[in-house]
Parts: C-alpha cells; sequence; structure tokens
C-alpha cells in the first residue's frame, strides 16, 4: 500500500469527528459606545484574508495561569469532504488564542499544514516554533521542516535533518546550546519473519537528530533500530511486505541531564537514552519494561514525556478502549533505585474522552496542568486538585496536534488593518493587527479625504476584530493602536469608506 502525502483536509481523516457546536479609555471626541467583537472565524471585514476557526469556551477561564493558548487547527470546515462550507473554508496553519475564544494571532500554513507551535528561547530570546509541511497517512508522520519566528513573525530559522531525511512533525525542541533536538522517519527493508511478517517487509525507522541551528550540522543521530528490537512493538505487522511497518513511532523527546528521554507510542514504552552513546539505559512500561508499574500508572499509545525539577516525569496517555477507555495527562514518581513507577496524578476531561491520537499534557506553575486531547478537538486547564479552570473546543471538526498555554508578547512589523463601511447615520469602522499584543483600545481617525483625518472616537479592543460605529457619514477612516498607557504602537493607512 503506497503512502499518499495529504491536503489540510484529507488530514482531518486522522482526526476524530465531533458535532458542529456554535461558538460565542475614554473618548477624544464623543463618549465611547461599547464595541462589538468580531465573529473569530467568520468573514472578517478588516482582514478577508484570514479565515480562523471558531472556537467554543465551555468552560470560562477563572484562576487560570497568565498567557495565550497556543494551536494549529488543521483547517477546513467539516469531516464531510464534498460537503458545502457555510462560509469560506478555514485555513490550517498557527494560532495564539485568548481565554475568550478570540484569535490573537493567525499565521496560515504556507505549505501543507502547521503542527506542534510553542513558545521557546533561541539566542536569549522568545521564540514561536513549529513544523510545516505534508502528513502521510497511514501511519500519521510528516516530511517537513522546523520554523522559527521572532517577536514580530519573521523567520530567523529553518531546520530540517540531514543525511537525506526530511523532518517529522511530532517534535522540535531548542535547546539551552542552540541546537535542535528533532525527529525523522527512515524506510527500510526488514525480514520481519519472527514478528508475524514478511522476508522483506517495508519498516519505518525513527530517527533522532540533534542539529546545530547556526550551522546545520549534524551534532548525534540515534537510529531505533539499533537499539528496540521489532518485538516491543504493540502495532500488528502488516501481511502486505509493501505496506509501511510503523513499529515504533516515537513523538516526543526530552533533555534528561546526560541523556534523552524518547517517547515511543507503538510500544507503550519510554526510553532513557545515553547523549553519547545511544546505549538504552533504562525502559518505562511496555513489554520490557524495567520498572515495576504501580496501581494505574502503566499507559498505552501515550505521547508527549517530559521530565521535571522535582524528578517526576509528565506525559499524555491515550490509552485505547480495551485498557482504561479514557485519555489523560499524567504524572509519575519513577524512582530509578528501587525500580517503580507510581501514579502521583491523573486528570481526565469533563467528557471523559478517548483520544485515539496526538495529545499533550504541560505542567505549568502551581501545581496546573494544561492539556490538548489530540484526536478530539478539546483543551483544558486544571487547577491543582484536576479541578477544571478552563475547558474549550474547536466548533468544527478539526483538531490542533497539542495545546499549550503560554505568554508571548508580538510586535508586527506590518500596519493596523482598518476596513469602514457606511451605515444609516454612522460609520462602521473595523480594526485588527493581527499578533499585536500590547494593543488594549483603538483609536478612530476619520475626515474627507486621506490627507485630513481627525480623532473622532476612542474604543477599547474587542476581540481579534473590534467594530466601532462611529456617529455621521465620514469618506474616510483610519486607525490608531493604542497600549494601557495609551500611546500609540500603530497607525494604519487611511481608506475609503465603502
Amino acid at each position: 500500500m503506497s503512502a499518499n502525502k495529504l491536503d489540510r483536509r484529507s488530514v482531518l481523516r486522522m482526526l476524530a469527528a465531533a458535532p458542529l457546536v456554535p461558538a460565542a479609555l475614554s473618548g477624544t471626541a464623543q463618549a465611547a459606545p461599547r464595541p462589538s467583537a468580531g465573529v473569530l472565524g467568520a468573514d472578517l471585514v478588516s482582514r478577508p484574508d484570514l479565515h480562523p476557526p471558531l472556537m467554543e469556551i465551555i468552560t470560562p477561564a477563572a484562576a487560570t495561569e497568565p498567557g495565550h493558548v497556543l494551536l494549529t487547527p488543521t483547517g477546513a470546515s467539516t469531516m464531510d469532504v464534498n460537503a458545502p462550507a457555510p462560509r469560506a473554508p478555514i485555513q490550517p496553519g498557527s494560532m495564539l488564542m485568548d481565554d475568550t475564544g478570540q484569535a490573537v494571532w493567525f499565521g496560515p500554513a504556507t505549505e501543507g499544514v502547521n503542527f506542534d507551535l510553542k513558545v521557546q528561547q533561541y539566542q536569549g530570546k522568545p521564540v514561536l516554533t513549529f513544523w510545516e509541511g505534508k502528513v502521510v497517512v497511514p501511519p500519521g508522520f510528516g516530511h517537513g521542516k522546523f520554523v522559527v519566528l521572532d517577536e514580530t513573525y519573521n523567520r530567523i530559522a529553518e531546520v530540517a535533518p540531514v543525511n537525506g531525511l526530511t523532518g517529522d512533525l511530532h517534535e522540535f525542541i531548542i535547546t539551552p546550546q542552540g541546537t535542535a533536538l528533532l525527529l525523522a522517519y527512515r524506510e527500510v527493508r526488514v525480514d520481519t519473519t519472527p514478528v508475524g511478517g514478511q522476508p522483506n517487509s517495508k519498516v519505518l525507522e525513527n530517527v533522532v537528530q540533534e542539529i546545530d541551528i547556526a550551522s546545520g550540522e549534524l551534532v548525534f543521530e540515534w537510529n531505533s533500530l539499533e537499539h528496540v528490537g521489532l518485538d516491543e512493538s504493540f502495532y500488528p505487522v502488516p501481511k502486505d511486505p509493501e505496506a509501511f511497518h510503523d513499529y515504533i513511532h516515537l513523538n516526543a523527546i526530552c533533555e534528561d541531564g546526560d541523556a534523552l528521554l524518547i517517547s515511543a507510542r507503538c510500544t507503550h514504552a519510554v526510553y532513557r537514552i545515553d547523549r553519547r552513546s545511544g546505549d538504552v539505559k533504562w525502559r518505562l512500561c511496555g513489554r520490557k519494561s524495567d520498572f515495576t508499574m504501580g496501581d494505574d500508572a502503566a499507559f498505552a499509545w501515550q505521547h508527549d514525556v517530559r521530565r521535571h525539577a522535582d524528578g517526576s516525569i509528565s506525559l499524555f496517555d491515550n490509552a485505547d478502549a480495551a485498557g482504561r477507555g479514557k485519555s489523560r495527562g499524567m504524572t509519575l514518581d519513577v524512582d530509578e533505585s528501587a525500580k517503580t513507577a507510581t501514579l502521583l496524578r491523573s486528570a481526565e476531561s469533563p467528557e471523559g474522552l478517548l483520544a485515539p491520537n496526538q495529545g499533550n499534557a504541560q505542567m505549568l506553575p502551581n501545581g496546573h496542568m494544561f492539556v490538548g486531547w489530540g484526536g478530539k478537538p478539546y483543551f483544558s486547564e486544571f487547577g491543582p486538585n484536576n479541578e477544571v479552570l478552563f475547558h474549550g473546543r474547536f466548533a468544527e471538526s478539526m483538531g490542533s496536534y497539542r495545546a499549550y498555554r503560554a505568554q508571548w508578547v508580538g510586535k508586527p512589523t506590518d500596519a493596523p488593518a482598518v476596513a469602514g463601511k457606511p451605515g444609516d447615520g454612522v460609520t462602521s469602522v473595523y480594526a485588527s493587527w493581527n499578533g499585536a499584543t500590547e494593543v488594549t483600545a483603538w483609536r478612530v481617525l476619520a475626515g474627507p479625504d486621506e490627507q485630513n483625518l481627525t480623532p473622532v472616537l476612542d474604543a477599547p479592543k474587542a476581540g481579534f476584530e473590534t467594530k466601532i460605529d462611529v456617529e455621521g457619514s465620514h469618506a474616510y477612516a483610519a486607525v490608531e493602536a493604542l497600549d494601557g498607557s495609551g500611546a500609540v504602537l500603530g497607525r494604519s493607512a487611511a481608506v475609503a469608506v465603502a
């Protein structure tokens, strides 16, 4: 069976179907009315080129950690690719979202789809990173590259594996040394008869590479077949030797002192590997676990393994219908001397979701946990006692590989966007500035022509796009973006009201 490279709608077949649910300063010349928030995902008047998704906030944010929510919506608007969309097709891409479900920044994918948007540090500064490329389904891996954006949303680096490989979508970690830890797939021919396969099967070997970002040079490489046998896999061997045998399916890398922790979905195991030799120091869970797994500590088809300062390990346990029946974010106490693993925490979604693929569990300060439910289109923040502090979902049938909460300050170099429409005794002005996180209010300037504009109204920002109704008829309009102190951050061009 040959693999097909998929467009954004075909990628949705990876994801679980879900029912459609509808979303939900002072004036300089006159008192400011309360503006209305543009509907996120509806056609944006000031930015008709952007089509982000609709979001539904089920549990409004309360006592959450500060920061935006980071998502990579896969795009389209329905699981039925032949059904007509109710509006312009949703674009795949990367999105920063506030706690009301409104976009703060939306970057449409330029090559296929995006995965794994997160905030990292590079050269001493915060950056946004994500993967972009094409997805191969089945079994669910990528051909692409990794992108690094600065605070202005400009690309300052692109990273790809070496030795003829392309970047897999599952992981991209920037280290304090300025290197990148990433994953790739290599197709090899292997005799799989010992595990019920054929003499010359097509096996997918996973490769871990560490790349120096500045030079592109290889620092370290680890090849799975040298260290993890086919007999550890829970994934059935295809009878057709031309079908991919995705026996290990690595999906996460974490630095752990002089070693790396890697998560292998298809062996239900986490491996600690030596950073120099590549030798496996221990296996956690799976067929050959070096640890005794305590009550409810075992996991299956997992993602997103991370080691924390207190020594605990967190991950997203996808689980399976024959086992727990519910996915969860979890943490484990791993005693490397006693060789025991004890469950510390287990957080399930309010719906009891079973995510068939993808997902993550991010540990935040104050004992909070932020969970992206992967193949189910939900995201949640839990308090230290697993109380639900925030819970939402895509209102349309799509997903996000992971979901994070992180603080980010964006300073785009382009100008704010504006559009004006005449009304009955008013002029409606639509203002937005994609990615500008410090805007708290808008100042509307209006007049008879581009050269004669005067301030007529200040109004608070409300959502990605703010609609502001100004009394009277005006031929031209512009806006200024204001920060919390009233300083002007940027000014749009003047546009004709039409």
